[in-house]
């Protein structure tokens, strides 16, 4: 659950910074015009850029060496095993 908080998180970041940058330049963050049109399709391109470069950042970084191996989920005398990460053996 804390992985889909954070990219959550990232999603209304612009968002927030657009809110405070309205709140600080005294034009009012509650104001519906100033959420429509142009400034919206660039806080969500935003929102989506900064996501999807997050999510990509994981792939790239996270998980095991390039020498580990996934075993999948499987059955053993009648239990249930889950799917793993190995490492090689170090010798």
């Amino acid at each position: 659950m804390s992985r889909f908080a954070f990219q959550l998180l990232l999603f209304l970041l612009p968002f927030a910074a657009y809110a405070v940058w309205l709140h600080f330049t005294k034009r009012g963050w509650r104001a519906p015009e100033h959420w429509r049109g142009v400034p919206l399709v660039w806080l969500v391109g935003a929102a989506v850029a900064l996501t999807l470069g997050s999510l990509a950042l994981l792939a790239l970084t996270g998980g095991g060496s390039s020498k580990s191996m996934y075993v999948p989920a499987h059955m053993e005398n009648g239990v249930f095993v889950p799917g793993r990460i190995t490492e090689p053996d170090r010798k």
